[in-house]
């Protein structure tokens, strides 16, 4: 009877080995991939390379980060995983997410076809959480138009009663125009696509009756010139017109467009005689 009672605590002490050693197999067996996550940790830049002052907005306030909206999608669901001010990322981060694909959208301002008082700057990135990770990733922002702008010289004044610019050919601008008078001085901010866009402009002319030439008894008063250049995001382009009046029997004018070598641009020249008018 003794030795039965040894062999059954034999037993049960082997079998209570092997329950153990499973146990212990189960512990040590990597964790399930899904269950684990990552974490970001975000920073912000503004690029608003425009920088000039007008009396419709302050363009250094695009460059200030901390106005931003910044908004965090899980791209495999679309639910947004964090929305806040970029002076709050400080309270949000490192931001631990679970496995998969992401989108950090940054923007600031509202994008209209064209304006004169407001223009939206913004930053995309995509990225990838793996095991693990501890990405750190910034998200450069940038302004999503290009700005347009036209210095009239002061003799304009002196040959013609009126003169404008009308640009048009953008994407968003459709079919419109827009317009610069001659006594504009806000500039224009148009919105363009990721790749550079033409922008065509006419100059319109009112000649002073004076200038006019008279053909078959008529004076032509009115005219136009028109071009076009090609304009990217974040960068501006300014049409500089200067008259240039030559006295002759006939009568002679010679009317030079500048591009401002401001813009990178460069220079180009047209002469226009006044029969042209």
């Amino acid at each position: 009877m003794k030795k039965k009672s040894t062999m059954f605590l034999m037993m049960l002490g082997a079998a209570m080995l092997t329950t153990s050693c499973l146990s212990e197999q189960q512990d040590l067996a990597p964790k399930n991939e899904a269950s684990q996550k990552g974490k970001i940790v975000l920073n912000l830049s503004a690029d608003a390379s425009f920088d000039e002052q007008t009396r419709a907005l302050s363009e250094a306030n695009y460059r200030n980060t901390s106005v931003y909206t910044v908004r965090l999608l899980n791209l495999s669901n679309n639910n947004v995983m964090m929305e806040c001010l970029g002076s709050e990322l400080s309270d949000n981060l490192p931001k631990e997410l679970e496995l998969g694909s992401y989108e950090i959208l940054a923007y600031y301002g509202t994008e209209s076809d064209a304006s004169r008082d407001n223009f939206r700057v913004e930053g995309k990135t995509d990225f990838t959480i793996k095991a693990k990770d501890e990405l750190n990733i910034t998200v450069a922002c940038e302004p999503t138009c290009g700005k347009l702008s036209v210095n009239f010289a002061d003799e304009m004044a002196t040959y013609y009663d009126d003169y404008s610019v009308t640009y048009s050919g953008t994407a968003a601008l459709g079919g419109e125009t827009i317009t610069w008078a001659k006594d504009d001085t806000e500039p224009w901010y148009v919105a363009l696509g990721t790749s550079a866009e033409t922008i065509n402009y006419t100059l319109n002319l009112k000649v002073k009756d004076d200038y006019a030439i008279e053909e078959n008894g008529v004076k032509k008063k009115t005219g136009t010139v028109t071009g076009s250049f090609q304009l990217q995001r974040n960068k501006g382009h300014k049409l500089s017109i200067t008259p240039h009046y030559t006295e002759m029997e006939n009568g002679f004018m010679k009317l030079t467009i500048t591009i401002d070598e401001s813009t990178n641009d460069k220079p180009i020249t047209i002469e226009v005689p006044v029969t042209w008018i």
